[in-house]
């Protein structure tokens, strides 16, 4: 059985637009935030220490997000990351967005491993590969 990330937010007044609804772009946003987590917590890599440190980044190489149902100020919304793909440079995550348990977005995003200083890809670093892979839809 594979591991399934949780990440927990409110959505703030930040988040949305005139009528309270979650602004869409925001949703990216929140996204990223459940990454960062995701890689301090879920696989003991701060993004800080990978970014300033180590020079890896992990920019986005395509994201599409399907909108089932919004979502308004003052609700909790649930992130749950899997990974669906895994290859030598590069990962495509699923978060699937709940509210109560009902499912109100998915977002599909491939990142990169990116060495800073050159600017091109790098394989995911082993030290990494076996907790993504412990994250990998079955």
């Amino acid at each position: 059985m594979s591991k399934v990330f949780t990440h927990e937010q409110q959505v703030r007044f930040s988040h949305c637009d005139p009528a309270g609804i979650v602004y869409f772009p925001e949703f990216f946003d929140m996204a990223h935030s459940a990454l960062e987590d995701w890689f301090t917590h879920g696989l003991g890599h701060t993004h800080s220490e990978m970014l300033m440190t180590k020079r890896i980044g992990t920019p986005t190489v395509s994201i599409h997000c399907d909108f089932k149902k919004p979502f308004r100020i003052g609700e909790t919304l649930h992130f749950e990351i899997r990974v669906l793909k895994i290859g030598r440079s590069s990962m495509q995550l699923s978060y699937r967005g709940l509210k109560d348990g009902v499912e109100h977005l998915v977002i599909t995003q491939t990142v990169c491993f990116l060495d800073l200083s050159t600017g091109r890809a790098i394989p995911i670093p082993d030290d990494m590969r076996g907790p993504i892979e412990s994250y990998l839809a079955t």
